[in-house]
């Protein structure tokens, strides 16, 4: 019987233990996805006059480094129509080259398309990879993303919104008058806003909860 009850006073332990770890753990990561950049360029073809390339590479979350992308093809001077291909990317450590470099690997949906390996010269500009992440030799071949891909765009949370895959639409005759939502694609509703400049999923319903004020050793940082 001391036994048990031993047994079942462990259990508990754990259980407690369980919970307060559950608790402990940051509650302010971000959940919604997250644009990492639009790469475009021309790269080299071996039967065509080039490839001129559309790559958007999308993250699950900011604290993640993998995702979901997009890539549009089309084949200058050999077909006129664009292949589209879809699928998820994961960052690999490590280039032929270089142990310590970034890699995009891109893993398509369909076995119809092959993967790719990109490596990030930095955070706007990546390149075309060869077997065995080495160096091609057939030529330049380097996508570029501008450093703001929102300059001169209007309602830039809209368009964020369509690029991660959600649906921004305007709800209308709420108190604060007409706003926009970003529908994601798991059904949830977000402040466009939010989604943009947070990462988060704000309640369109709700207000949005206030910021952490400024530590008392920053005296500068702007009171929110």
């Amino acid at each position: 019987m001391r036994g048990v009850a031993l047994r079942a006073g462990l259990a508990l332990a754990v259980t407690v233990l369980g919970i307060s770890a559950a608790a402990a753990q940051p509650q302010g990561r971000p959940d919604v996805p997250v644009l990492l950049g639009e790469f475009k360029g021309t790269l080299p073809c071996a039967d065509c006059q080039g490839v001129e390339t559309s790559l958007t590479l999308i993250k699950k979350d900011a604290g993640t480094a993998e995702g979901s992308y997009v890539l549009i093809e089309t084949f200058v001077g050999k077909s006129a129509d664009p292949v589209v291909a879809e699928g998820n990317w994961t960052t690999l450590r490590g280039s032929a080259a270089d142990p310590d470099d970034t890699v995009y690997e891109l893993n398509p949906d369909s076995l119809e398309f092959q993967r790719r390996a990109f490596l990030k010269v930095n955070d706007y500009v990546i390149r075309l990879l060869g077997p065995g992440l080495t160096e091609r030799t057939d030529g330049a071949a380097t996508l570029t993303s501008p450093p703001d891909p929102f300059y001169g765009v209007p309602n830039p949370a809209a368009i964020n919104c369509v690029k991660i895959g959600g649906r921004s639409v305007i709800n209308t005759g709420t108190t604060a008058g007409d706003q926009g939502v970003c529908r994601l694609a798991d059904g949830r509703e977000c402040e466009e806003y939010g989604v943009l400049r947070d990462h988060r999923c704000f309640d369109p319903a709700k207000p949005r909860p206030p910021r952490r004020p400024p530590s008392k050793e920053d005296e500068t940082a702007p009171n929110y």
